[in-house]
């Protein structure tokens, strides 16, 4: 299938330039992880990681130990993991990382958002308390779900990949998720180390790093103008992210291809996928038909029966649960960590980028059949005989869809 011509480029977010030399696609966490830890081996200067989930287990104990090692050679070392995707890790691995002279932080821990509001209840008069209270639960729903390992500054590695066992087909055979993974190298551009530092320093529940971390994401910002790179940042880039997709979507002239984990859509992004298969776009859904988080795919259905009609095809993945994220709009392609759900619109820091070379974008075209070959597809008439306890569940989720 010839790649269409790309379509016109929606304002706000022009792709210009090429800030990395090469990509590399990757379909199983095996070959993805095998190149990461080849390159924490090789690593001379600098080793920067942030993750949603770093699980106890094999390959979490492989990563830490190469982290030990390169720091005893002189790399500078920092981990960066999430506070809610990781609950285990300060247990697990804090002391042995603290040993080894790894410098590490959890990002935006439940622990100390709980310790945090109470201390405040504790000072603060009541009315002041509930404002507080507001302002610091709000804050504290913003998770950290980049997967981001930066190596010397010239190598990136992105996608859906956490530092967890069940990305290796080696450990869980065929049970093992299914993912997609981009290695970077000869990478010229600073916005996957600004990002890195932005949430490196975050002051949350406190102020004092407030302004700095303020400049780094305005630096930021100016750095992704006209870059293949959508790292939502900050509610102007995720508000900026989420206009581009309905540009995209309204563009579109032959295909939107998509492939979600967690399909919680906007409203306006729902009716733009409506749309576009109404005046003939072939639009797909590949959605896992085993999920990690049975509720959003309960909370998914709801939108299958006017998707259907209005000639969108929808496919569920068998057999293993689907985790990976990508996009095709025509021959415009995004892979990364973010997912078609209101966390990853609206709420979550995420990192994904534009496939710039024929030979990547030709890659997930590939693959994308190969997907729908284990999946199976979903009809009306499917969703008339769903049982009663299944929209039930359905109905009670989706009320709840912004919490998941």
């Amino acid at each position: 299938m010839a790649p269409a011509s790309p379509a016109p480029e929606p304002a706000g977010f022009p792709v210009m330039g090429k800030p990395w030399t090469g990509e590399k696609l990757y379909f199983n966490g095996d070959g993805y992880f095998w190149d990461v830890l080849k390159a924490l081996r090789e690593a001379r200067r600098s080793i920067d990681i942030e993750t949603y989930i770093f699980e106890p287990g094999r390959l979490g104990d492989r990563v830490a130990a190469s982290l030990i090692k390169a720091k005893r050679r002189g790399v500078a070392v920092r981990l960066l993991v999430d506070g809610v995707g990781s609950p285990d890790f300060l247990a697990h691995y804090g002391p042995r990382l603290e040993k080894g002279g790894v410098a590490f932080r959890v990002y935006r821990s439940w622990p100390t958002f709980f310790t945090s509001i109470l201390h405040r209840f504790q000072w603060l008069r009541p009315i002041r308390s509930l404002h507080y209270a507001f302002t610091i639960w709000n804050s504290g729903k913003h998770r950290d779900h980049r997967k981001q390992f930066i190596v010397d500054g010239r190598k990136v590695w992105i996608g859906s990949f956490n530092i967890s066992d069940w990305h290796l087909g080696g450990v869980k055979g065929k049970a093992a998720w299914r993912d997609t993974g981009i290695g970077l190298s000869g990478v010229q551009s600073q916005v996957f180390q600004l990002a890195f530092q932005a949430a490196w320093v975050d002051p949350w529940p406190h102020h004092t790093a407030r302004r700095f971390r303020h400049s780094l994401l305005g630096w930021l910002t100016l750095d992704l103008e006209g870059s293949p790179v959508r790292m939502t940042a900050s509610r102007k880039l995720r508000r900026a992210f989420r206009r581009e997709l309905l540009e995209r979507f309204a563009a579109a002239r032959r295909r939107i291809w998509i492939l979600t984990p967690y399909f919680v859509p906007t409203g306006p992004l729902l009716r733009a996928l409506a749309k576009a298969a109404r005046r003939g776009c072939d639009v797909r859904l590949i959605l896992p038909g085993l999920s990690d988080v049975p509720m959003v795919r309960w909370t998914s259905m709801v939108y299958f029966p006017a998707l259907l009609r209005s000639g969108c095809r929808i496919f569920e993945y068998q057999g293993r649960v689907l985790h990976a994220k990508t996009l095709l709009v025509d021959s415009w392609t995004l892979a990364g960590s973010a997912n078609l759900d209101y966390r990853s619109l609206r709420k979550d820091l995420e990192v994904n980028v534009i496939l710039l070379k024929d030979k990547s974008v030709r890659a997930i075209e590939r693959q994308f059949p190969k997907d729908a070959a284990h999946c199976r597809e979903v009809s009306l008439e499917d969703m008339r005989r769903r049982p009663w306890l299944s929209r039930i569940l359905s109905a009670v989720f989706f009320h709840f869809r912004y919490w998941f």
